[in-house]
């Protein structure tokens, strides 16, 4: 007769293969994401190409600019510079002019319409120099200037007053008054409001010092096995992260207002670091699969999930 099994400690050559499939599954979502932003440039620079063709230079410097948020390139900004200046909007002309010269200075067809594009605006435009505490994102009059976020940033805006917005990427944001005058060089600096403070929380009493019984070397094998599965969520909400991140984009092309670009940020950074911590979760559960778990001839409480009236119900058994 053949002695039947006990519940055994999964093989460590089994647990290492479980974690590859997570990570391998995390990469492969991460890969899409990638290929959407470039995916989402080429068909933002096609439509304003077919814009500029019917004369609608203002959507096709929108659409041009949505290509350059999505994937930058000295081809798809010097389009945005172009159909600015036919649509007569030298002052946004001359503003995406100079972010032109410092992304792309050793580009000879690039300083060269920037330069053209710059010596008509100075002596109708005031050229203001705006420094942010942090990268910032920038709107006069609820129109966004930032083409992307920066820190130090060169915008040219029409004689008089007008109030400009700084949006930084912790959500805070702060206005400043200026006045311009035709032909003449400002600086503005911003910095964000102070944070509310949290209440200070009293300072718990120490604990008591007690002797604890000595336990087994290593972890339980449920530890790493709940990381897995945290992995796997992560990489889930991810997914849904970047799906939701496409259409914003989308939106953003439809209605390209402050409020849109910066919803848009926001999501970017919060795909990121959702899959940032899938991957993590993820190493760290193999490493602690590999290395600090109690393999061997040591029992493995059964791990079940069933449903319940509330929903799923985990269950967890072991013997003292």
């Amino acid at each position: 007769m053949i002695p039947a099994r006990s519940p055994a400690a999964i093989p460590a050559v089994a647990l290492i293969a479980i974690f590859g499939a997570i990570l391998g599954a995390i990469l492969g979502a991460l890969a899409p994401a990638a290929h959407a932003d470039v995916s989402a440039a080429a068909r933002a620079f096609a439509d304003g190409q077919s814009a500029q063709l019917e004369g609608d230079y203002d959507h096709a410097a929108q659409s041009f600019e949505l290509a350059y948020a999505n994937a930058p390139s000295k081809e798809a900004l010097r389009s945005a510079i172009r159909a600015r200046q036919l649509a007569g909007q030298l002052a946004r002309a001359a503003t995406l002019a100079e972010l032109l010269l410092v992304q792309y200075p050793d580009d000879p067809p690039s300083t060269k319409l920037a330069g053209d594009v710059i010596a008509e605006a100075r002596p109708k435009l005031g050229r203001v120099t705006v420094a942010c505490a942090s990268k910032c994102a920038l709107a006069i009059g609820g129109r966004a200037m930032s083409l992307p976020p920066a820190q130090t940033q060169v915008i040219y805006v029409p004689a008089g007053r007008h109030t400009v917005e700084a949006t930084f990427e912790d959500a805070r944001s702060a206005t400043r008054d200026i006045s311009v005058v035709a032909g003449a060089d400002s600086e503005v600096q911003i910095q964000p409001p102070a944070p509310v403070a949290a209440p200070v929380a009293p300072r718990p009493e120490p604990p008591r010092e007690r002797s604890e019984p000595r336990t087994p070397h290593g972890v339980s094998p449920i530890v790493p096995l709940i990381g897995g599965a945290v992995a796997l969520g992560l990489a889930g909400a991810g997914v849904w992260s970047g799906l939701d991140t496409n259409k914003a984009h989308d939106a953003y092309a439809a209605n390209p207002t402050h409020q849109a670009f910066t919803q848009g940020q926001s999501k970017q950074l919060r795909t990121n670091i959702l899959f940032g911590s899938a991957a993590g979760v993820g190493v760290a559960s193999a490493v602690v699969a590999i290395w600090w778990t109690r393999w061997g001839s040591q029992e493995v409480p059964p791990v079940s999930l069933a449903p319940s009236p509330g929903g799923a119900l985990v269950t967890y058994g072991a013997s003292f």
